[in-house]
């Protein structure tokens, strides 16, 4: 790749209309901070008004296209109002991280029928939705996905049967909508991460740190320990490869799963 091409020195993502789901906190709220920072048309989606509108606030010394819809994306309808919201605003749509889901943590003895209900429901049929119904769009735009998993889906665990399964259910869908992609001109790729310090996350590992007697310093300076990673992530490190994985440097990397982890995933 010459690097004069590379999209940081061209800024590839100026004007880009970009979704992104899942993005009143956490990873999702790192990658519309990512496309914000690089001059994109950022629409933010999630449940809480209150998150939104603080995201909003924050990256709008960015960049004054940033739009927000709060939004329970498990009812069906949701996900053409977001898509329609876009191409109302900005007549169509370029980029879309499909990153909401959150799902209970535990293992499968401890959760009940509705949190597979709930955590599949949103993490894979929401996103799913919001995929299909942007697809038109992303079509015409020859446009890109980035859809985000994570790292249990490789290497399950026990504490996260739920988690696991879902991430493991979205690495083989990403490879079915990526063959769509070929024959449609839409670039496609799931980004799986590893620990990264999240809310979500930070509630894993308090409630693991009480389980062992120990404090979330030291709980957390094992796992690094244990996990043999240089250290924990943040959501601006993937919100890195998801802006890569935006642009047309990456236009050959099709169907790829890759992991964004800190060393954290041994397998090859």
């Amino acid at each position: 790749m010459n690097p004069s091409s590379l999209p940081w020195k061209n800024n590839a993502w100026l004007g880009r209309r970009v979704v992104v789901t899942g993005s009143g906190r956490g990873i999702g709220q790192g990658c519309a901070r990512f496309f914000a920072k690089h001059q994109a048309k950022v629409l933010l989606v999630a449940r809480s008004q209150s998150e939104l509108e603080a995201t909003q606030r924050e990256l709008r010394q960015f960049t004054t296209e940033c739009d927000w819809i709060a939004i329970d994306l498990t009812e069906s309808a949701s996900a053409a109002k977001v898509v329609g919201r876009a191409k109302d605003k900005w007549g169509g749509l370029d980029v879309l991280v499909a990153n909401a889901g959150s799902a209970a943590q535990g293992g499968f003895l401890e959760l009940p029928d509705d949190a597979w209900l709930q955590g599949f429901g949103l993490k894979m049929f929401a996103n799913l939705r919001v995929i299909r119904e942007a697809w038109p769009l992303l079509r015409e735009s020859k446009g890109h996905v980035v859809m985000i998993g994570g790292g249990t889906a490789k290497t399950p665990e026990r504490h996260l049967s739920l988690v696991s399964a879902i991430n493991g259910g979205l690495a083989a869908l990403s490879k079915s909508i990526a063959e769509q992609g070929i024959l449609d001109g839409v670039h496609v790729n799931l980004v799986q991460p590893g620990m990264v310090q999240t809310s979500r996350r930070q509630r894993l590992f308090q409630k693991l740190a009480d389980q062992a007697g120990l404090s979330v310093e030291q709980w957390v300076t094992r796992a690094i320990h244990q996990s043999r990673v240089i250290r924990l992530g943040t959501p601006d490190d993937v919100a890195q490869l998801v802006g890569f994985l935006s642009s047309e440097a990456s236009e050959w990397i099709q169907g790829a799963i890759i992991d964004v982890d800190g060393g954290q995933t041994k397998a090859v």
